[in-house]
């Protein structure tokens, strides 16, 4: 895939860029000359310096993978927050991409769609009280669920419905954590699939997919459930 227009996600075609935020010290150079000045400012609040390399990796590389499609320099490209922090792209004009990010650990996750999308990705922390957050953020059913499991099972299916539930709320652009417990998903062997969400009428209209990423790590991708196609690649 190197021609730029083979790269046009489709209307009903998802892409998924899987990447590394570690990167020698040249290149994140390159990559933070690439941001906005509210994305600079946002990184002179951040003390850890490993951190906000990290932050500087995933934006540049987001605004690196948005110029493929766009055919633009990838400092040109300017975005909006909407009120509950969804992204949009507003220059250039009309561009016709819905994108998601997401980063955890040392890896980062892109979506780019012709609709809206949302992606997460979590690194798995063993010695996290996931009952305690379960029981915090998720619906009674999904936390009763939790505890019930053998004790070595919890931390892995904590973590799986934190990245699915975070990722739907990123695609219909609600906030997050106040909507983790307003949507309830279960985990089948064929799928995950959204039971119950107060942030759609009736049958839900969004799919959810796994996205297989290094050891140690969970991603999810929404989508509406229109989309057909998703492809995997990494940067």
């Amino acid at each position: 895939m190197t021609n730029t227009q083979e790269m046009l996600p489709l209307a009903n075609a998802v892409h998924i860029w899987r990447f590394p935020l570690i990167a020698a010290r040249q290149e994140i150079s390159a990559l933070g000359h690439w941001l906005s000045e509210g994305e600079k400012k946002t990184l002179d609040r951040i003390i850890s310096c490993a951190e906000r390399d990290k932050r500087i990796v995933a934006w540049g590389r987001l605004r690196y993978i948005l110029s493929r499609y766009l055919v633009c320099v990838p400092g040109d490209i300017q975005m909006k927050r909407k009120p509950l922090g969804r992204p949009e792209i507003v220059v250039p004009k009309n561009a016709g991409l819905r994108f998601s990010l997401s980063h955890s650990g040392s890896f980062g996750l892109v979506g780019i769609a012709a609709n809206a999308i949302g992606v997460d990705i979590e690194k798995i922390q063993p010695t996290m009280n996931v009952e305690r957050l379960a029981t915090r953020f998720f619906s009674l059913d999904e936390a009763a669920g939790l505890r019930n499991l053998p004790e070595a099972e919890q931390v892995p299916r904590f973590f799986r419905l934190w990245v699915l539930k975070e990722a739907y709320l990123k695609a219909i652009g609600a906030g997050v954590p106040a909507g983790l417990s307003k949507c309830e998903i279960v985990l089948h062997g064929d799928g995950p699939r959204i039971l119950r969400s107060e942030f759609e009428g009736g049958e839900p209209q969004h799919a959810l997919i796994e996205i297989p990423v290094s050891k140690g790590y969970v991603a999810a991708l929404a989508l509406p459930q229109q989309v057909a196609d998703v492809s995997v690649f990494d940067l």
